[in-house]
């Protein structure tokens, strides 16, 4: 959960019931008047003899049954009144938050500038996410020179880690890197989703002359882009693995190296954040930070879900505080 953007929310679901504050302020002040000898004496005696003539008992620095009622009768207020920051969001609601992964299969993806490849660390990353994801509901795109569904939305774990080792620039039946095919398909199928999701590019680049495409993805829905790229500045070498890869690089072994400017551009274009692949799990922490906030604000914009009422934990409290009552000589004299 993040709390700063939530408590932005804050309210209550039922505040006529804060209505009872004043009602037990104004006990609270007769009572106060009931039980001081200094006030009640106030206008029948001099000030300056007053203080001189008021004994000061034991009693005077403890609590005071009335006191500790007044703090009761309010936190029993605000218990009824429902403070509230967040929507209640349901396991099956969480399960059917939408995720969708377009990978990018060109020759270039066999790159290994980062070892093994990048299409492997791809891989590698993706099963970190989807054990994290672990009963919700993903579908892989696939696309290079044409974008094809390559596994429907499924909440099954299993099925998409056999899945993800088949992922190969081979599958492709037309060479090419055209990511737009591969956003127009996600917002076909993001568009009959009624649960806002996400949309998750895994790539080694991208141009810049997609930038308006992937803005007017963002601006008419409701749905989020990430974008998590692969690769070095410096390139590196391709491993074939049986393809004619000297087609797609221009009779050339080596591959480009990760086409930042275009990423950042679209990243600009678009604000969704731009997420680099490191060695280590930071990536996926950022990808699944930024899934579970999307998701959050999501339920939070949605008028048909019921807030969570915050206001039970404060009944402890108020339990703990009526136990003093079985104590002898705790009782309130109701001399207002």
């Amino acid at each position: 959960m993040l709390p700063d953007p939530q408590l932005a929310d804050f309210h209550f679901i039922r505040p006529l019931w804060l209505l009872l504050i004043p009602c037990v302020l104004w006990v609270h002040m007769k009572l106060r008047r009931a039980y001081s000898a200094s006030i009640q004496w106030k206008g029948s005696i001099a000030p300056e003899l007053l203080t001189h003539l008021t004994v000061a008992g034991r009693n005077r620095v403890r609590i005071r049954p009335y006191q500790l009622m007044t703090c009761l009768l309010t936190l029993i207020a605000i218990v009824l009144a429902g403070p509230a920051w967040e929507r209640e969001i349901t396991p099956f609601t969480q399960d059917q938050a939408p995720l969708i992964i377009a990978i990018e299969l060109t020759p270039s993806m066999l790159c290994i500038d980062q070892e093994p490849t990048r299409l492997d660390r791809a891989r590698f990353k993706l099963r970190d996410l989807l054990a994290r994801r672990r009963g919700s509901r993903t579908a892989v795109i696939g696309y290079a020179g044409s974008a094809h569904l390559l596994l429907p939305f499924t909440d099954d774990t299993d099925l998409l880690e056999v899945y993800l080792d088949a992922l190969h620039p081979n599958l492709m039946p037309t060479p090419g890197d055209s990511p737009e095919r591969a956003l127009e398909l996600a917002a076909d199928l993001l568009a009959k989703e009624s649960v806002s999701g996400t949309l998750l590019f895994l790539t080694d680049g991208i141009t810049e002359r997609h930038a308006e495409q992937f803005s007017r993805f963002v601006t008419r829905s409701k749905d989020q882009l990430i974008l998590l790229a692969f690769g070095t500045d410096e390139g590196g070498e391709t491993r074939a693995d049986g393809m004619n890869l000297a087609v797609s690089f221009e009779n050339s072994e080596s591959a480009p190296p990760v086409y930042r400017h275009g990423l950042e551009a679209i990243s600009s274009a678009t604000r969704a954040p731009l997420v680099y692949s490191s060695l280590y799990e930071a990536d996926v922490d950022s990808v699944m930070l930024r899934i579970n906030r999307h998701f959050i604000d999501a339920i939070n914009e949605d008028e048909e879900t019921v807030w969570r009422d915050r206001g039970y934990p404060i009944v402890w409290l108020i339990a703990a505080g009526m136990i003093v009552w079985f104590r002898r000589g705790w009782t309130v004299q109701w001399r207002v």
